[in-house]
């Protein structure tokens, strides 16, 4: 049986667990919608030219996404090279 996690001592703690918790929900939504975008450029890729190239860089950014998600649920930052390839997963990041 999965335990629940310890619960929050003090106020401050219980604002910082429910910060990641929300942080975490939105990479995971943004992983979602990666997956989704990537699955409609793979889809047009015979007719776009460029489109598998932003398929893959799509996915990239979700798996990059799931992994911040992961930290997050643990309370914790994500590493440098996730806090990397999402900056580097952003529209126009090319072009930075």
């Amino acid at each position: 049986m999965e335990q629940d996690p310890p619960r929050p001592a003090t106020e401050a703690d219980r604002k910082q667990a429910e910060i990641f918790a929300a942080l975490a929900r939105t990479a995971e939504a943004i992983a979602e919608t990666e997956d989704k975008s990537a699955q409609v450029h793979e889809d047009a890729a015979a007719h776009l030219p460029d489109a598998a190239e932003h398929a893959e860089r799509s996915r990239r950014l979700a798996d990059a996404e799931r992994a911040a998600a992961a930290a997050y649920r643990s309370q914790e930052n994500p590493p440098e090279d996730v806090r990397r390839a999402i900056r580097q997963g952003r529209p126009g990041a090319a072009d930075e």
